[in-house]
């Protein structure tokens, strides 16, 4: 369901989708000839993420922006629509702390996997410094203890 709509300072046409029909709203904005995944990224606010989506079509040279909100930080994997989505969805899970159900393999992909916290929120706490080593298997072992880094 679309709860708002408009246009941005560059002629862009937004929506604002309920956060229960993302998944609907992007196979219907894909059916409607939408059919590349341009960006994802996503704005932390005081009490919830919102997460946009630019899309983009070939055929008609238009874009559209899409955003959704989210308080829990939980959304519908847009994967099996765009490709691309895989690896923007996994940006947004690491540094926003946004998980998306359904992704084939949501795990960070710039910081370590023992990395505590989301960089971009925030809520993060930047006077908290964290240590990257790595084990003799190769994996990453992240510590608040200086003399573990590297």
């Amino acid at each position: 369901m679309i709860l708002e709509e408009g246009v941005l300072k560059d002629g862009t046409k937004f929506i604002l989708v309920e956060k229960n029909t993302l998944l609907e709203e992007l196979k219907n904005m894909k059916n409607q000839g939408y059919d590349y995944l341009i960006l994802m990224s996503a704005v932390d606010y005081r009490n919830y993420r919102e997460v946009v989506y630019h899309l983009g079509s070939y055929r008609d040279n238009r874009k559209l922006v899409l955003k959704v909100r989210t308080e829990d930080d939980v959304l519908k994997s847009s994967a099996s629509l765009w490709g691309s989505a895989n690896w923007f969805e996994r940006e947004l899970y690491d540094l926003m702390g946004i998980r998306f159900e359904g992704h084939p393999e949501l795990k960070r992909i710039f910081l370590p996997e023992g990395w505590h916290g989301h960089p971009l929120r925030k809520d993060y706490d930047m006077n908290k410094e964290q240590y990257v080593n790595m084990n003799d298997d190769g994996t990453d072992t992240v510590s608040f203890n200086p003399e573990d880094g590297w």
